[in-house]
């Protein structure tokens, strides 16, 4: 069985930042059929990061590591991976042109503590990092066969090289062209809900086809991997799926819930406003991550405070004084506000408490109001009760919201 382990450092991630890159490598990982079997997170500390990687690579052929490639004190990953190879560290002039260039091309002064980003260990193949200056480094041990690949922590560098060098990289490491991995995507539902939907399923294909689920943003995937010979069998299995889930079931290698609901706009030929309080936007910036996403997105109005929502959606105050802010009569209200200042053909709206304070007894932290106001004014609106963090409950809140809106397109489509 392939065996990746993920390391991820920084003193920071133990303290007070979550951790999202543990998130993005499993996602690309699952997408080319790779489990991440383990994710550790370890201190800014050469001897931590030395003694993870040793035990990591007594159980693991691949191990990645984010984090501590910079140029700053704390920056040790680079000579704690040396220690454990036991090879030098080499300064590399094309490295050190390339950081120049990257300063140059912005206008910025090359800090002195820069060029210690242009030192690799010996033996090392360089994987170049065309987002910002740290470049990756991989490690490939010939006699015990495992492999090492230092990654940098910044997100956006880090998917980029994983994308472009990583990934084509363990497709041919544990020889992935071989096997043939689809997955399906379904939303709205719990995890424990396909688990318990798809057993029966799971248990009759069982013998050809080797089952994962996991939590993507915005839904649950059932990751499935087979032989080229048994390929076919996607297609039974997606027809079985769409019997069992109905309306949540997205599809056979589904695109972004963001993606989807802008594809089917455009294919409905409508547009669309969003009137947000708890989430503060990032409804609309989901939305707008979306290359396109004018052509059917007007904006997004974040009524945050009582006499905004007043203001800029017209929400009665008898119903913000009667109902209170986070309510089905204020949500319906909030609503009908967007669509008609964006003059758009359909609005979703949400309000709601993402704790940790605000709460009551009768509205606990993670009860959230949504609505929808549909082109033929018709409205639906929708409870839910989310668990969490107050960030986890503000994203939860947005993909619900975007599956919420296409199930009602959907259902507003089939009553035409």
């Amino acid at each position: 069985m392939e065996r990746i382990e993920f390391i991820c450092v920084g003193t920071e991630l133990l303290v007070e930042k979550v951790n999202t890159n543990v998130i993005l490598v499993s996602g690309y990982l699952a997408k080319v059929g790779l489990i991440l079997q383990r994710n550790t997170v370890v201190p800014d500390s050469e001897e931590e990061i030395a003694a993870c990687l040793r035990e990591s690579l007594s159980r693991s052929q691949v191990v990645l590591v984010s984090g501590g490639l910079g140029p700053t004190f704390d920056d040790v990953t680079r000579e704690a991976v040396a220690s454990v190879f036991q090879r030098k560290l080499i300064f590399s002039s094309e490295i050190w042109e390339n950081i120049q260039a990257y300063f140059h091309h912005r206008q910025l002064k090359i800090p002195e503590i820069a060029k210690k980003q242009a030192c690799i260990i010996e033996g090392s193949k360089i994987l170049p990092n065309k987002r910002g200056t740290a470049p990756g480094l991989l490690l490939e041990e010939k006699e015990s066969g495992k492999v090492v690949i230092l990654l940098p922590g910044p997100p956006s560098e880090l998917e980029g090289m994983l994308v472009e060098y990583v990934l084509p990289f363990l497709k041919d490491f544990f020889h992935l062209s071989e096997k043939k991995y689809f997955r399906f995507g379904i939303a709205g539902v719990p995890e424990s809900f396909v688990e318990e939907k798809s057993c029966d399923l799971r248990k009759r294909y069982s013998d050809k086809v080797e089952f994962t689920i996991i939590t993507a943003p915005g839904m649950i995937e059932l990751l499935c991997q087979t032989t080229k010979e048994n390929e076919n069998l996607c297609l039974e299995m997606e027809k079985e799926l769409k019997e069992i889930f109905g309306d949540s079931f997205l599809g056979l290698n589904p695109p972004t819930l963001p993606e989807i609901v802008g594809k089917l706009l455009q294919q409905k030929k409508l547009t669309m406003a969003a009137a947000e309080s708890c989430t503060g936007g990032l409804l609309g910036a989901r939305i707008t991550d979306i290359p396109g996403s004018s052509l059917y997105f007007k904006g997004s109005i974040v009524a945050y405070s009582n006499r905004w929502k007043r203001r800029l959606l017209k929400v009665p105050p008898t119903l913000l004084r009667k109902y209170g802010a986070v309510s089905q009569e204020v949500a319906l209200a909030m609503a009908k506000g967007a669509r008609k200042a964006g003059q758009a053909d359909v609005a979703v709206s949400i309000t709601g408490i993402a704790g940790p304070g605000g709460a009551s007894p009768e509205k606990p932290v993670g009860l959230v109001w949504m609505a929808v106001v549909l082109p033929d004014k018709k409205t639906a609106s929708r409870k839910f009760l989310f668990s969490g963090t107050r960030t986890q409950i503000r994203e939860r809140a947005v993909f619900s919201a975007l599956e919420f809106l296409r199930q009602e397109i959907g259902n507003w489509e089939k009553k035409k």
